[in-house]
């Protein structure tokens, strides 16, 4: 193999755009005879490897570019047989006359912020603040609400800052404003949604094909015109590489950025494959994805016979290791997403371990509709959520063992992971109180942030889970939570919450012989509760002790839903607890390692090894992968 010093391969999936002439003041365009005829639509142009902004309005802060530049759903038509899909809305920002509305989409978080969606307008009359969309939102039960945050894009006489850019479909004509002067080669819009497909077939995997060194852009999303039934799946397809039917194939050392979709797609059934040492950055979709195309898992935690059903639609995934990467910016487009994500599949042994996944719309990671086991270690994760409510840092939803199963009986451990500020965003007409505890406000009033999430979050889940030595800091709800379902058999031990704005743990749920013990827990808000519990908390946790308590203002702990510790205490949990300092090393510069004489230690807490959290050294990361 011949080295080539200073160059870097780029496989793109995209076009240069050339050819282009005077449009109006500094705008330029250019003629696409092929999205003319209907063969081509792009919702992303590329300047210098940067993705552009479609003309928008509003037009948001630049020093705010998440929270401003949003209008807002005042209220559906009174008559919707008449006037189906009509809405009034309230901005801030004048509306200029938009004279071809039908080019324009309407970039929307319905509901309750769980997702988002892009919706072509039918019609638009400014002037009198209502708007008429093509369709509803996608998914039947998340319609629009009074309050939901939206903007309009693609509208030409909104091109009014560089960088923006108009796609006319009906005349083929692209519009631009180029931050600097176009030189050859500049502009590139995409064309293809996957670069590479790795395939081979159930008789006969592609086996120990290694890809490493490239780097992947300029993609097209295929959101969110190719949907799933189910929101909380990836898109249907789009990735930069995707592999099916593959044994022991390796992805390595890669760059995947200013994709239209997911980075890396492990679609079906995948043995021994490995992601490793990547940077993932700026994609539209998710980070690293292992699914398939099934159903939405069954609502059941009790019914064997139902489970195994739904089991036995998903594919096997054997061992897959996603380890040491840089997965960042994620959800550029489909907001709906994770760092690393799992959706309808068996998992025996899927690794996750030593990934920094830092600043992402949604979720950390998420773990979606699936059975078996993984383990997530050592992992570094940081400003979540931050388009998105009712999310965590880590996400389980729907996912349980099958008892009778060699392969998939066992359940999940997540381990020595260091979670930071998930953060939460939601609009719509009336907070969802009393779940939506410390949140704030942004917009005058009309967004929520922080808002609705949790660090490590069991949605309609929880059997045998293992959450041990993991540091959870700054989330709104709780640093843990298994709210909803009848969670079983799930140990959270010898972790670090610490400085939640709503509440530090949340114990309010039902099940059975669930067990909270040794973990340092605090906070420094008196307005922060330091556990949120039921007065029934006894039939679902069968030991809550030998835990660390701290309020750094020396006031009384309260618990939501109980009173006081003392309170909490006399239903007989936390009877060998402590409230003292635990002595962190330097929390204020983030180090949470415990001095040695912290009380923690006479409580049988052991140390956590955050000096081996993140990515490894190269050299390192073929060690100890799978355990």
């Amino acid at each position: 193999m011949t080295d080539f010093p200073g160059h870097h391969p780029v496989l793109s999936g995209g076009k240069v755009i050339g050819d282009w002439k005077p449009s109006t003041g500094k705008i330029v365009s250019a003629h696409l005879p092929d999205v003319q005829a209907g063969r081509w639509k792009f919702r992303q142009l590329f300047f210098r490897g940067e993705r552009q902004v479609r003309a928008r309005w509003p037009n948001p802060d630049p020093a705010d570019p998440l929270y401003s530049g949003w209008a807002f759903i005042a209220e559906a038509s009174a008559n919707e047989k008449a006037a189906p899909n009509t809405y009034r809305f309230a901005a801030d920002q004048a509306v200029k006359p938009w004279t071809h509305a039908d080019q324009a989409e309407m970039h929307v978080f319905p509901w309750y912020c769980w997702v988002n969606d892009i919706i072509p307008l039918k019609s638009a009359d400014v002037a009198g603040q209502t708007f008429t969309l093509s369709r509803p939102p996608h998914f039947e039960f998340m319609p629009l609400l009074a309050g939901n945050r939206f903007c309009v894009e693609n509208v030409l006489e909104e091109l009014d800052q560089p960088g923006e850019w108009c796609l006319r479909t009906d005349t083929g004509m692209l519009y631009f404003w180029p931050p600097q002067e176009i030189k050859p080669g500049d502009v590139i819009a995409p064309v293809l949604d996957t670069l590479i497909e790795l395939r081979g077939t159930a008789k006969s995997p592609l086996r120990h094909i290694t890809i490493s060194g490239l780097t992947f852009s300029h993609t097209r999303t295929t959101f969110p015109d190719h949907q799933h039934a189910s929101h909380h799946s990836p898109a249907l397809y789009g990735a930069g590489i995707t592999l099916k039917h593959c044994d022991g194939c390796r992805i390595e050392g890669a760059r995947f950025v200013m994709l239209g979709g997911d980075a890396v797609r492990l679609q079906g059934a995948n043995v021994r494959n490995e992601v490793i040492g990547n940077e993932i950055s700026h994609v539209g979709g998710a980070g690293v994805v292992l699914t398939d195309d099934g159903a939405m898992n069954a609502d059941t935690w009790t019914d064997q016979a139902v489970l195994r059903r739904h089991s036995s639609g998903y594919p096997k995934l054997i061992r897959n290791v996603i380890s040491d990467n840089d997965i960042h910016h994620c959800g550029r487009i489909k907001k709906n997403c994770g760092g690393v994500q799992l959706f309808a599949v068996n998992s025996v042994d899927t690794v996750i371990s030593h990934n920094r996944i830092h600043d992402m719309s949604d979720k950390g990671m998420v773990m979606q509709d699936g059975f078996g086991r993984f383990i997530v270690e050592y992992n570094d994760m940081n400003q979540l959520g931050q388009e998105i409510a009712d999310t965590g840092g880590i996400m389980i939803n729907r996912w349980f063992v099958l008892q009778d199963d060699p392969e998939l009986s066992q359940g999940n451990l997540i381990r020595f992971n260091l979670i930071r500020n998930c953060i939460g965003c939601g609009a719509y007409s009336e907070q969802r109180h009393p779940k939506g505890e410390g949140d704030r406000t942004t917009a005058n009033g009309r967004i929520w942030t922080p808002y609705y999430t949790w660090g490590i979050y069991f949605d309609n889940s929880g059997m045998e889970n293992t959450v041990f030595g993991n540091v959870v800091v700054s989330t709104v709800l709780g640093a843990v939570a298994l709210p909803v379902g009848a969670p079983k058999n799930n140990c959270v031990e010898n972790n670090i919450f610490i400085g939640s704005s709503g509440n530090q743990l949340d114990l309010r749920m039902s099940g059975e012989n669930n067990r909270f013990r040794r973990n340092v827990i605090c906070c420094s808000d008196l307005k922060s509760m330091l556990l949120a519990a039921q007065p029934s908390a006894r039939s679902s946790i069968s030991e809550c002790d030998h835990n660390l308590y701290f309020l750094s203002t020396g006031e009384a702990m309260s618990i939501r839903g109980i009173g006081s510790l003392n309170d909490w205490q006399k239903i007989g949990f936390d009877q060998h607890s402590l409230v003292a300092d635990p002595l962190f090393v330097d929390a204020k510069h983030g180090d949470y390692r415990l001095q040695p004489e912290s009380p923690a230690f006479t409580l049988g807490f052991q140390p956590i090894p955050v000096d081996k959290v993140g990515p490894r050294p190269r050299k390192t990361i073929h060690q100890g992968l799978v355990p």
